[in-house]
């Protein structure tokens, strides 16, 4: 039996997941404090409704938190530091947002 067909479709489902691996941002927001707040629909390890969001600092640092609208704001939560408040009006859509119609209420 030729197994090359099978061998090509299992290599095309791996480069597949590859090309998803990292969450798709969603919402961004830039700050005094920090470079870029973005935020995904992805849950990864953070608890309902909390999705993943994405901390850069000036020097490219970038660390990973969990998310949450809390009234007018977003809250995102990152170990070690203070919770950020964000207003949600300082957000704005990415065109994957756009195109999944997604928003932030």
């Amino acid at each position: 039996m030729d197994t090359s067909p099978i061998a090509g479709l299992v290599a095309a489902c791996a480069l597949i997941a590859a090309c998803e691996s990292q969450p798709a941002v969603t919402f961004v927001a830039n700050g005094s404090q920090f470079n870029v707040l973005s935020l995904t629909d992805e849950r990864d390890t953070c608890d309902a409704p909390a999705r993943l969001g994405y901390l850069t600092w000036w020097d490219g640092a970038t660390l990973r938190g969990c998310w949450v609208r809390d009234g007018g704001h977003i809250r995102m939560r990152i170990t070690d530091l203070d919770d950020l408040r964000i207003p949600v009006g300082d957000f704005r859509s990415t065109e994957i947002a756009d195109y999944r119609n997604r928003t932030l209420d």
